[in-house]
C-alpha cells in the first residue's frame, strides 16, 4: 500500500495524546559559536575550510553564543516533554547544566563536550566524546534506573539514540531482549554509522530483529546512514522508496524511516508512506532537528497514529526546531501546522 499526503494536517490527531516515553543513552554539553576572521564573519563551512586550506587566515575569532544541554537522547527527551509525554531520560548527565531538566533524568556518567561552529547554512561540530560512553553497558542502565528500569523499558515510546557511537550498544540490545520487556514502540536512531566497521551491522540487525516480538521496532536514519546499512547487509536499492524497503527487510525490523531534506519515507511490510517536508528557509539550527524528528515519530506511533501522521508530526517537530531554534510544544505545533 502506498500512502502519501501533501500537508501536515494528518499530524493533528496525535497532538493531544500523552504517552509514556523514555530516551537513552547519551548526553553532551553543547557550546555554540560564530566564527570571524580579520575580514569579518565567516559565512559558510566551505569558506572556513577554504581559508584554512589556502592559508588566507591563520587566526580566527569565535563568539560564544550559548551553552546548552545536548546529546541525541537529551534532545529526544526535550521533544517528548514538550509534547506532554511522561518522560524519562537515562543519559550521560554528570554536569551542572543538566540539573534543571524538567523531566525525570538519571545519569550514567560524564557527558560529551561539543563545540558547534555555526554558519549561515550549516554547522561544524568538534566533539570530545564521553569516556563513559566507551565503557557503557546494559548493566550501567540497570544501576542508574534501579527499580524504575522495567517501567522505563516498557514505556509506550522508547528512543535509543546514537548506536554507532556506543561500542557495546549491540550487546546492550541483546541484553534488553533477555530482560523480556513489554514495550510499545522502539525507535532506534543509529547515528553516524559511517564511522563503524560494516561487519558489525549484521550483529546489530540480529539484535534488533530479536526485539520485534516485544516492540514495534523502527530504525530512523538519513539517506547516507540508510545506504551504509543497506550496503553492509548486501541489500540493493534504486531510489528512496526502495532504499527504505531494502533496509527494513535486511535489518529484519518492523519499519524503516528515511528522513531527508525533501521528504520522509516509512517502509513496513505492507506500507510505503511518503510525506513532503515543510520548507525550512533561513534555518537557525543545523543540529538537533533530527532528534526532534525521532521523538515526534515515536510519540505519534505510540499514540496509534498512522505512518503518514507519524511522519507529518516528526517533520513538523524537526522543521520548527530548525527554523525557530526552539523545541515546539503541542500548541505551538498546531499553530505551525496551520
Amino acid at each position: 500500500m502506498d500512502e502519501r499526503t501533501g500537508r501536515l494536517a494528518d499530524a493533528r490527531g496525535v497532538l493531544d495524546a500523552s504517552v509514556t516515553a523514555t530516551a537513552l543513552p547519551d548526553g553532551s554539553v553543547d557550546r555554540r559559536y560564530t566564527v570571524e576572521d580579520r575580514a569579518g564573519a565567516v559565512r559558510s563551512r566551505e569558506s572556513f575550510g577554504r581559508r584554512i586550506a589556502a592559508g588566507e587566515a591563520k587566526s580566527f575569532y569565535v563568539d560564544h553564543e550559548a551553552t546548552d544541554p545536548g546529546g541525541q537522547a537529551v534532545n529526544d527527551a526535550f521533544q517528548f516533554h514538550a509534547l506532554g509525554d511522561d518522560t524519562t531520560l537515562a543519559g550521560h548527565l554528570d554536569h551542572d547544566i543538566f540539573e534543571t531538566l524538567p523531566f525525570d533524568a538519571y545519569s550514567m556518567g560524564a557527558p560529551a563536550h561539543v563545540d558547534i561552529y555555526e554558519f549561515e547554512s550549516d554547522a561544524v561540530m568538534l566533539t570530545e566524546e564521553s569516556a563513559g560512553i566507551e565503557t557503557w553497558r546494559f548493566e550501567t542502565l540497570e544501576r542508574a534506573l534501579g527499580p524504575r528500569l522495567d517501567a522505563a523499558l516498557a514505556a509506550d515510546a522508547v528512543v535509543w539514540a546514537n548506536w554507532a557511537s556506543v561500542p557495546h550498544a549491540t550487546d546492550a540490545l541483546r541484553e534488553l531482549r533477555e530482560r523480556d520487556p513489554d514495550g510499545g514502540v522502539l525507535v532506534l536512531d543509529p547515528g553516524d554509522v559511517t564511522i563503524i566497521d560494516p561487519d558489525t551491522v549484521r550483529g546489530f540487525a540480529d539484535a534488533l530483529g530479536a526485539l520485534t516480538d516485544r516492540y514495534e521496532v523502527v530504525v530512523s536514519a538519513n539517506r547516507g546512514e540508510a545506504a551504509f546499512l543497506a550496503d553492509a547487509l548486501d541489500a540493493s536499492f534504486a531510489d528512496d522508496g526502495s532504499l527504505a524497503r531494502a533496509a527494513r527487510a535486511a535489518l529484519g525490523v518492523d519499519a524503516f524511516v528515511l528522513h531527508e531534506v525533501e521528504h520522509a519515507v516509512a517502509a513496513t511490510r505492507d506500507v510505503l508512506a511518503f510525506v513532503p517536508n515543510e520548507p525550512t528557509s533561513d534555518p537557525v539550527r543545523f543540529t538537533g532537528a533530527g532528534d526532534r524528528f525521532s521523538a515526534g515519530l515515536a510519540h505519534a506511533r505510540a499514540a496509534d497514529g498512522s505512518w503518514v501522521a507519524a511522519l507529518a508530526l516528526a517533520n513538523a517537530c524537526a522543521a520548527h526546531y530548525a527554523i525557530r531554534g526552539e523545541t515546539a510544544d503541542s500548541d505551538t505545533l498546531r499553530s505551525f501546522i496551520e
